[in-house]
């Protein structure tokens, strides 16, 4: 039956899972598992990790530019925060947050003369189209190193809006460029 010497207490209904022990039980743990990502500090080591690992991740997962302009010419070398890490901490360590880049594009379009302070909003919608392209391709490959739910949350919290996880990528794509030309 099994290799392993079983108890009684071992086969209890309701007894509390090994992953749900500090879980609240009304929620699943999925919806956990958001809540957890949301509340890393950002200050701490444990961040700045999780922050490395990602963008190793998409410097893996990407051999090109993900943004196809005139730009895109050369070696794709740079990561970048769509949403800057100083202003948004808690975007930092997302994969959807992340875009790889050539340096042309990352310091002349992304950073306007080089200052990685300022943003050009413009090309900040072109990362966020390019990203969302990458990202259901991705989806539709089965790959799941994405959630399109953590891509909307990202554009919720950068962009104080509120938009629906439900949204197809063409509806995404469509309220991006809504809410940059309104703006």
């Amino acid at each position: 039956m099994s290799e392993n010497e079983f108890y009684y207490t071992d086969l209890m209904y309701n007894r509390k899972n090994w992953r749900d022990l500090s879980k609240d039980k009304t929620i699943s743990r999925q919806e956990a598992n958001i809540d957890s990502e949301q509340n890393i500090l950002p200050d701490t080591a444990f961040n700045a990790y999780l922050v490395q690992k990602a963008m190793n991740q998409i410097r893996k997962m990407y051999s090109e530019s993900e943004v196809k302009d005139q730009w895109a010419n050369g070696e794709a070398t740079q990561i970048h925060h769509i949403f800057p890490k100083s202003k948004f901490p808690q975007l930092a360590h997302y994969l959807e947050n992340l875009i790889k880049l050539t340096a042309n594009q990352h310091y002349t379009k992304a950073h306007p003369n080089n200052k990685t302070d300022s943003i050009n909003t413009d090309y900040q919608l072109v990362c966020l189209l390019a990203k969302s392209d990458s990202i259901e391709k991705a989806l539709q490959k089965n790959e799941l190193y994405y959630r399109k739910e953590s891509f909307v949350y990202c554009i919720n919290t950068g962009l104080n809006q509120e938009l629906k996880a439900d949204l197809t990528f063409r509806q995404i794509k469509t309220e991006l460029a809504t809410i940059y030309n309104d703006n």
